[in-house]
């Protein structure tokens, strides 16, 4: 008894049969193996389409072979920041949907993408040449900004999850229009950030990578830090107080982390939409509810989404390619639509 009240004390009083852990691991070795097919996809096709063999050699080839340029130049990097966004979207999306128990939880819903955005895109309307480390600097102070306010207004001597999703959704409005107005008063702004607005990867470097690694790595194992004390709070904040959580300085720990998650993605990929809404619903599908399994689930299916999405923007009309966000908007716009309808 002593040692299971321990486990409620940490968040883990959701015990899982052997049978199911077996089940986790089987069902993330396939979503491995299928982000491993996309990512061999993304390095053969393109503008120039590459076979198989020419693929894998391109990762160890020099940028002096065609192979080693295309791939280990452009698109290995491009399919390695799809994964991080990917997988810091899906992940901000889990903690939201977690700490507000409403499934319509989601970065860009609530407010942090269009923070981060915003952020963004005030800073390159003042100087259009700023380097990708200052973009990523400038989306991380917009999404913690923009978590700290959503905390601000939803506390009213304690934080309550309806009002951080109402809050959110006023938030999410008016950063947009925000990003709008810039958008119509400067055409320089216009000019060098349409892809971003789109959001989308084109472009997308070995640098992009660098900038946000700093922040979403600590990020992502901070929210995995965090998955035991989410579980409890799920429990109520009366239980989660009796059990020795601080379910205030919880919440807002969790936005903090949500919110450089969501910057992290939007510096790099601009304001990509619905993939932190769809990510957790498909991961608590096949992984349950407990969030020390939810929350890697949701990082893997992040991964796979955006990364899916990648290349089918790539392919849709080649060699041009569409905007990724396009893509996940149309997964994602009807699933919400679903969840309104029938799960709200």
């Amino acid at each position: 008894m002593a040692g299971l009240t321990a486990e409620v004390r940490t968040g883990m009083s959701f015990l899982v049969p052997r049978g199911r852990s077996r089940r986790h691991v089987a069902l993330a070795c396939a979503g491995v193996l299928a982000l491993a097919v996309i990512g061999l996809l993304t390095m053969m096709f393109g503008a120039v389409n590459l076979s198989a063999g020419e693929a894998l050699s391109g990762l160890t080839a020099g940028s002096d072979s065609l192979s080693g340029l295309v791939v280990g130049q452009i698109r290995l990097p491009r399919f390695l920041d799809a994964v991080l966004v990917g997988g810091s979207l899906g992940v901000a999306g889990a903690l939201l949907q977690g700490v507000t128990r409403n499934p319509l939880g989601d970065p860009t819903i609530f407010g942090l993408t269009g923070a981060a955005g915003l952020a963004t895109a005030v800073s390159i309307s003042i100087n259009p040449q700023i380097p990708q480390w200052g973009i990523a600097l400038a989306a991380m102070i917009g999404g913690l900004g923009g978590a700290g306010i959503l905390f601000v207004i939803a506390y009213r001597g304690a934080v309550s999850p309806v009002r951080l999703a109402l809050a959110g959704v006023a938030l999410s409005a008016l950063f947009g229009a925000i990003i709008v107005g810039l958008i119509a008063s400067v055409r320089t702004f216009i000019q060098t950030t349409l892809g971003f607005l789109a959001g989308g990867l084109y472009g997308s470097d070995w640098s992009d990578l660098r900038s946000i690694l700093p922040y979403a790595i600590p990020a992502l194992a901070a929210a995995v830090a965090l998955a035991g004390r989410l579980n409890v709070l799920s429990l109520g904040d009366e239980v989660a107080t009796g059990l020795g959580v601080l379910a205030d300085r919880t919440r807002l720990a969790i936005l903090v982390v949500a919110g450089i998650l969501t910057a992290s993605a939007v510096a790099v990929a601009g304001l990509v939409g619905f993939v932190g809404l769809l990510s957790p619903h498909i991961a608590r599908y096949v992984a349950g509810s407990d969030n020390r399994y939810l929350i890697p689930a949701s990082a893997l299916v992040g991964a796979i989404i955006v990364a899916g999405a990648d290349l089918v923007a790539k392919l849709i009309i080649m060699p041009s390619e569409i905007p990724m966000g396009i893509i996940t908007a149309a997964i994602g716009a009807p699933f919400l639509l679903y969840l309104v309808r029938f799960k709200v």
